[in-house]
Parts: C-alpha cells; structure tokens; sequence
C-alpha cells in the first residue's frame, strides 16, 4: 500500500484499540494480580518483594516509574498496560509489513492493515491491556524483538542488532516465558540464514542472554525452587479440554472462521494468467515465522505443564499477534466481494461480542462501604486471603489518613509467634473495629467478641454467589443513653461536626411490631429548629421491623448545616410514626433526648 493511504487505514485501527482499551478501564474493581503488583512498587524496598514472586524485574521499575509521573489511580495504573497494548497493534502492522516482503497476494500489501485490525478487536488483548500486569508490556517488548530481527534480516547493521539486543533482553526481563520469543527467532536464523549472519545471529541472541545472566543467577534460580502454590489452582491440565477452553479466547467464538483463515494465510493465493487463482506455497521464513510463533509457545506450554503448572491463558498471551498475522494473510488471500464480506463479519462480531472476561471480585465497592463512615482513631482489618493486597489499595486510598490497615492472613504468615498478642494489643487501642471478610466463618468474629466488641452495622457485596462483607465492631457503654416506650434503645451517641453527622446505636430486647421514624436534629440556643434528618435507622436500609432481639445497629445521620450561621447546637433525637406522627417519648417523659452539641 502507499504509505499515505496505510496510514490513513492505521490511524482508525489504533484509536479503534484505544477505545476497546480505554474505554470502560475503571468498571470492575482492582484483583488479587493488580493488588500485589501495586503493593510491590509501593513498597520503599521492592527488590527483595520482586525476587519473592515469580517475575523478573523491569515491569515493576517501569511501574514505578510510570506511577511517580501519572499518580496511582486505578486509571493511571491500567492505562500504563493499555497503552502498550495500543502501540503493540503498530508494532505488529510492522511486523506484518516485513513478513509480507517479497510476497504476492489478491489484496496486495493490504495483510499488514488487517493484521493490526484483527489484532485491536483480539478480546485477549483488552483483557491484558485493563490490568496492572506485565502481559501487555511483555507482548509490546516480544513483538519489537520480531520487528528488530526481521529489520536485521533484511539488512543486517550494527544498529538493528543493537536494538533486536536491547528488546530481548527487556522481554526476558519482564517475563520469563518471553524465552519463547528468542528461541522462536534461534529457530528460524538455523533454518534460514546462512554464513556469517546465522552466526551473527546466534552472537546477537547469546548476548542478549549474557545481559539476562546476572539476574538468572542470582534471582531466578532461586524462585524457580520454589514456586507459588496459587499457580496450582489457576493451571489446567493438559488435555483437549483446556486446548477448547482457550480456543475462542485467540481465536474467538467464529474460531472455525479463524483457523480456516489462519491456514489459509500460510499460503499464498494470486490471480494467475487464466483468471484462475494460483496457490504459490514454499517453506518461505515469513511463513515459518508466523507459524513457530504460534505453534511453539503451546506447545512447549502444554508439555511443560505436566512438570510444572504454568498452562494458563496468560503463559500463552504471545501467540495473538502471530493469530492476527496469520488470520490477516488469510484474508488477503481472498478475492473480493468475499475478503470484504468474511472483513465485515469479523469486524462486527469483534465489536458486539465478548470472548474472554474475567469477572473480578468487587473490593472497590467493599472497601468504599467500609470507609464510608470510617473517622480518625478507628483500626480497619481484612481476613479476604491473597486478596488482601487488593483491599489495602483501596483502604489506602479510601480511609483517613493514619487508619491502621492490617490484613490479618499475611499478618498471620509473616508473624505466627507473635501474631495473637499485636493483634489484641492493636484492636484495643480502637473502640472502633472495620472488618472485611470474605464469607462469615472466621475465628476473628468470635476474638472480637470476647475482647468486648459488637457488630453493629453489616454489609453485603455478593460475587457470583460469595458474600464480601463489611462489618462494624464498636466496644459500647455499659449504660444506655435512653430507653423509647417504643421498645428502642439508645444505646450510645456521638457528634462529629467534623464529619457532618451524627452517629447512633439502637437496639431493642423484643422484636418490634411497628418500623418507627428517627428524627435527629439541631436546635439553636433560642430552642428553634436548624436542622433535621428524618427517616428510618441506617438510611431506612434497617427499619426496626427488622431487627433482632437484642441487636445493635448502627445508625449515621448526615446533618445539612451549610447555611447555618456559627455557634452552638443541641443535638437531639426523637422517635415517632411517620403516617400519624404520634411520638415515643423516653421513659421518663421527655419528648426527645439531648445527646450532645454541635459547635459551628
């Protein structure tokens, strides 16, 4: 194609993998890979925690680095993995343009604009470009080794050998398995070239491991020694079930479509001096390439994972873009109106159809519960396992400032010995208790207990079908504040001008036959109404129809005082029937009770 009118063709492509990346980033929550991610690079010291996991370093530095420049939202965090993702789909219509030299098909020059088409609607990729993780730097950095090396190829300077170097040695930095991709190229150089450039070749890709010795050495041995347990659950067997599982992720739901074009495209189809189409196939290095680069990563994956548990769909990532060139060659192949119809289809089902989602379990709408009431002085505690990590970004972000965050499983872990007694000592110090827990059934509900707090206030996030709960635990005065001949007890008050609001805790001994509106408000000092919040207890979510027998709840009360002019206010409460206004007086007599002031 002229270079004009691929460039226009490739500036829609890439802002089309702009918004299949962008576009919806922020939606689900932060899961357990992103969490522990962020807590490396947050972490003063993170080599030590790097050489702990189970990759190599550069993702983590250039996280890093991106995070000192763009902050630490959750949108700056994944837009770092989008944006390699969107100049991958460049990459890869270089990649194509170069495997296309010297090749004649029916759409001439058009595979490489397909390749990057196919490649930005890859679901796979959006999957990896909306994470903070290295899959899609890992991808960028693979896919400009191959560009670097076919360049070499071609013309084999000092210059492209330093750059096919450089891109090596920062994917294998960045992910183990990006092996594949030097071996890929090791493949082909034995097989292709010849005389001194297939021995320049081997020098180029033995230097670019030399750069990556230090670091084998000294870190990767040792983590190889010891590999996570929570590879085992996330690996699958290898068995046709798994090869059908991954299938329509990399080649999607019309992957008979796909594999069809994709064989295709290892040949090559031109309109012969009849009008008959001539199939033109030799074991040509472009066409080798795209296949070993398919092919190999699987298979060596498939093969290594019944000694080591690595066959997930991310461990075989790098294949899309070789699924994109071949499927792109297919097309290419074709004639038209055929190649525009089968175009259309793809396009059409890329942009209406999902192939691969993982649902990610909501610890953003947990921890937003949890901080929602959350003050100065109160202690927040996570018993949710691994995906503590998660939950202490949020936490972090969503807390006041100096609350104690602790997730007690890694505490547990890390402190066994000494854990119980820091955990008591800590928890003391704070009437106040958040807890998130995954489920219900965890020894710490009953420690709390015994340490003299109540559960007062519980929220539930489901994820497909687990409960994420939010709970409160405040230690209580012995003596109620006052008892409602409605039944209802006030259990306890506090005023937090600070905060705009005033927080109670009711109860009662017997269930309660009617739901009953609380009214908590503000008198000036000549006893006249300023302000007022009326409705049933916790934002009407606990009407006292549903309490329990001698359950607390929690009951916040945001109060308007924006208009108000400075000075000191009595807070009261009151209870009453909203349908007839009939009021509950206290017990001994008072229309309301006086619980504290509010200074302005």
């Amino acid at each position: 194609m002229p270079k004009r009118s691929a460039l226009f063709s490739l500036i829609p492509i890439l802002l089309l993998a702009a918004a299949a990346r962008i576009v919806h980033l922020t939606q689900q929550s932060l899961w357990f890979d992103e969490g522990f991610a962020y807590s490396i690079v947050s972490s003063p010291d993170m080599f030590p925690l790097i050489a702990a996991d189970t990759h190599p370093p550069l993702y983590y530095v250039l996280l890093r680095l991106w995070i000192a420049f763009a902050g630490d939202s959750v949108l700056a965090l994944r837009l770092f993995s989008a944006l390699a993702g969107i100049l991958t789909v460049a990459v890869v219509y270089r990649i194509a343009g170069e495997l296309e030299r010297g090749q004649v098909r029916m759409a001439q020059g058009r595979a490489p604009i397909f390749a990057a088409l196919l490649l930005a609607l890859a679901d796979s990729e959006m999957v990896l470009g909306q994470e903070t993780r290295m899959y899609t730097w890992h991808l960028l950095f693979a896919c400009l080794s191959v560009w670097s090396y076919l360049r070499w190829v071609r013309q084999p300077t000092p210059a492209r050998a330093a750059w096919w170097i450089g891109f090596t040695a920062a994917l294998v930095h960045t992910y183990y398995l990006g092996l594949y991709m030097p071996l890929i190229e090791g493949l082909h150089a034995l097989i292709f070239l010849r005389g001194r450039q297939r021995i320049a070749a081997v020098g180029a890709l033995a230097l670019a491991g030399l750069i990556f010795l230090p670091w084998f050495l000294g870190v990767t041995l040792d983590q190889i020694r010891t590999p996570p347990p929570y590879e085992m659950f996330q690996s699958r067997p290898s068995n046709g079930d798994a090869l059908v599982f991954f299938l329509p992720k990399y080649f999607t739901g019309q992957w008979a479509l796909w594999i069809g074009l994709a064989l295709l495209g290892l040949v090559a189809l031109a309109p012969g001096a009849n009008g008959r189409d001539t199939v033109r196939w030799r074991p040509l290095g472009s066409t080798v390439f795209a296949a070993l680069w398919l092919v190999l990563p699987v298979a060596i994956t498939f093969v290594g994972n019944f000694w080591l548990p690595i066959l997930t769909e991310r461990k075989i990532s790098m294949i899309a873009p070789a699924v994109a060139i071949l499927v792109g060659r297919g097309l290419a192949n074709l004639r038209h109106p055929a190649r525009g119809l089968l175009l259309a289809a793809i396009v059409l089902y890329g942009v209406t159809t999902v192939d691969d989602f993982l649902p990610k379990p909501p610890w953003n709408v947990v921890g937003e519960k949890l901080a929602r009431y959350a003050l100065p002085g109160q202690v927040a505690l996570m018993e949710v396992g691994n995906d503590g990590h998660t939950l202490n970004y949020y936490l972090q972000h969503l807390m006041p400032a100096g609350t104690p965050i602790r997730s007690l499983p890694q505490w547990r872990e890390a402190d066994p010995d000494g854990y119980p007694t820091r955990l008591m000592t800590l928890v003391n110090a704070h009437d106040t208790v958040w807890l998130a827990a995954w489920g219900d059934e965890h020894p710490i509900f009953d420690q709390l207990r015994d340490w003299g707090y109540v559960r007062t206030m519980t929220l539930t996030t489901d994820h497909v079908g687990n409960a994420l709960n939010a709970f409160r635990y405040d230690r209580l005065p012995a003596d109620p504040l006052a008892t409602f001949v409605s039944g209802m007890v006030l259990r306890a008050a506090e005023v937090h001008p600070e905060a705009g609001r005033v927080d109670l805790w009711w109860s009662a001994d017997e269930p309660l036959a009617a739901d009953y509106t609380v009214s908590v408000f503000l008198l000036d000092e000549a006893g006249a109404l300023a302000a007022q919040n009326d409705s049933y207890p916790f934002l009407d979510a606990r009407p006292t129809t549903s309490w329990a027998a001698g359950e607390v709840v929690y009951d916040p009360r945001a109060l308007d005082v924006a208009s108000l002019p400075p000075g000191r206010y009595t807070v009261g409460v009151k209870v009453y029937t909203w349908w007839d206004g009939t009021v509950f007086p206290a017990g001994d007599g008072r229309e309301y009770v006086a619980v504290g002031v509010w200074d302005r």
